[in-house]
């Protein structure tokens, strides 16, 4: 992205509106924005406040990361930050990386999970193949092993191809909030993902140099998350006279439980979910994310994990949970899952 900033350019409209808060100025009687008048004539000192802001700003999203994030996310953004290897540019690479990963993978279960929740069929949205010898973009309908890829890049030229087809055809799903470019940014970082996994292990001149590349995609895709912020992911627990829910957001992995306000018809679904899937409060949505993420204990108790789906093999739903990175199936599940992922490809695939 140029460094050159167009005053009316959609970066800048916050931190404009942040200067005209204090008012207009008026001159012989002609009211004039404060934004404008320091970017016509004080365009340096305009773009040296511009990058203040935008630190402060970032710094304030960090927090917001680290505390209200789904875990999995808040968890290793942390560890990118503040955690033991955050200043070893090697540690840091790789916590990034789990980081616009896990980012992927609580994207998929949103947008699988809302389809599967409205049963509104979307067989005519269709997916990025490849560039023709012309440079112009080749598209297919979806399929089932595209949906259940364990790809990245796969899961998000599916989710890029469902938002959009969700914005074009006005079906209003709450998932077409979501910038397609954040999808842009995440295969950017994905191609740069690839690169580094050439090295079995990156020196630290090699890392620093990546980080080079990551670091300023990394920022604008996340700024590009901040509804993750109001994504609330949860499980049931018990119900008295309020539902308790055990919550995945934020840094910490221990146990947390809360009781969120339900409307009545919300009330029952969450009631029927059961105990043993996970399911998202999004603003006014309240669906389930299964079979995309799912959850798990540790020995003591003490600690839940959220788990991606990282694919189906030998007929059983693997799954990999946050900071033990093993992958783990749940037997007793299977059938569920199964019954999930079937409902959501009759509804995609053509």
């Amino acid at each position: 992205m140029s460094d050159e900033l167009q005053y009316d350019d959609q970066r800048c409209q916050r931190f404009n509106e942040s200067l005209d808060d204090e008012g207009e100025v008026t001159i012989a009687n002609i009211p004039f924005q404060r934004s404008r008048i320091l970017f016509e004539l004080a365009y340096t000192t305009y773009k040296d406040a511009y990058d203040e802001y935008l630190e402060q700003e970032f710094d304030g999203l960090k927090q917001t990361v680290f505390d209200y994030y789904p875990a999995c996310v808040a968890y290793n953004y942390r560890l990118s930050e503040r955690g033991e290897g955050a200043d070893d540019p090697v540690r840091k690479l790789l916590h990034l990386k789990d980081t616009w990963e896990s980012i992927v993978f609580v994207l998929y279960a949103l947008v699988m999970g809302e389809i599967r929740h409205k049963v509104i069929a979307l067989k005519t949205a269709q997916h990025f193949v490849s560039l023709d010898p012309r440079g112009n973009p080749r598209y297919a309908p979806f399929n089932t092993e595209k949906i259940l890829s364990d790809a990245l890049k796969q899961k998000i030229q599916n989710i890029k191809g469902i938002i959009l087809h969700g914005k074009t055809n006005n079906i209003g799903f709450k998932f077409s909030e979501i910038d397609e470019s954040l999808c842009d940014d995440l295969l950017s970082l994905q191609d740069i993902r690839n690169d580094i996994s050439h090295h079995t292990a990156p020196t630290r001149e090699q890392a620093e140099s990546e980080l080079q590349l990551v670091l300023p995609i990394f920022r604008e895709m996340l700024i590009k998350t901040r509804f993750l912020e109001n994504c609330k992911i949860l499980r049931f627990e018990s119900f008295s006279s309020t539902c308790k829910c055990e919550a995945f957001n934020g840094h910490f992995l221990n146990r947390e439980y809360e009781n969120p306000t339900f409307t009545d018809p919300q009330k029952a679904y969450v009631l029927g979910l059961g105990q043993e899937q996970l399911f998202v409060v999004w603003d006014s949505e309240c669906f389930s994310l299964s079979p995309f993420l799912h959850f798990d204990r540790d020995a003591t108790g003490h600690e839940s994990y959220l788990c991606f789906f990282k694919g189906k093999k030998h007929g059983k739903y693997w799954y990999e949970p946050v900071k033990i990175r093993t992958e783990m199936t749940f037997a007793e599940l299977q059938a569920r899952f199964e019954a999930e992922k079937n409902a959501i490809i009759s509804l995609v695939v053509p």
